[in-house]
């Protein structure tokens, strides 16, 4: 079981996104001393979301949601297209199971999320808390402060430069697993998950 999941929702390899993702995954790893993982989607040939039973996918589109469902709490990024996430995520959050049709499991449910979404310029920071949050909401899911945003100018050949994007990426690594901890002692945290 993974304690932190990094999901990169990117078709780069390398990106900005798994850069930052990374960032905020390795800064939890050393604080805490717990397992983390990368499931960068450009890695994987992620089957399209057609409402099958969660039994019923195989290859990388199985593994890729054995992740999902073998893991404690999530950073979640994403590069912002059209001023929402990419295509790849929407895909993934689609074939994620919500305890209801597809599967019992419900893994985004009352689990700690941390928000990350990179793009060219600051117009497209509200991405996080517009595109982002909701479906996560409608998981069910705890999330972690307002995110984290990072443009172009923070990278350099897809590595972090900026300090203080890097800091700010530490400290949301940190503060979900704080989360995550929290929502596992805690008995109305756990109880809250999605409302339909």
């Amino acid at each position: 079981m993974n304690d932190l999941l990094g999901i990169v929702g990117s078709i780069s390899s390398p990106s900005n996104t798994r850069s930052a993702v990374e960032a905020a995954l390795e800064a939890a790893e050393a604080e805490f001393g717990i397992s983390t993982r990368v499931l960068h989607l450009a890695d994987y040939e992620i089957d399209t979301a057609d409402g099958r039973k969660l039994e019923q996918y195989s290859g990388d589109t199985a593994d890729a949601l054995d992740q999902i469902i073998n893991s404690k709490a999530y950073i979640i990024g994403t590069p912002v297209y059209r001023g929402s996430y990419s295509g790849l995520l929407k895909n993934l959050f689609d074939l994620i199971p919500r305890g209801k049709w597809q599967s019992d499991k419900a893994p985004l449910e009352n689990r700690a999320v941390g928000l990350i979404a990179t793009g060219a310029t600051a117009h497209h920071y509200l991405s996080i808390a517009q595109e982002l949050g909701p479906v996560l909401n409608f998981f069910g899911s705890h999330l972690v402060g307002s995110g984290v945003y990072a443009e172009s100018s923070h990278f350099k050949d897809n590595k972090l430069t900026d300090d203080d994007i890097r800091q700010r990426l530490a400290a949301l690594g940190k503060a979900t697993v704080e989360l995550s901890l929290a929502v596992e002692k805690s008995k109305f945290l756990s109880e809250l998950g999605p409302q339909f």
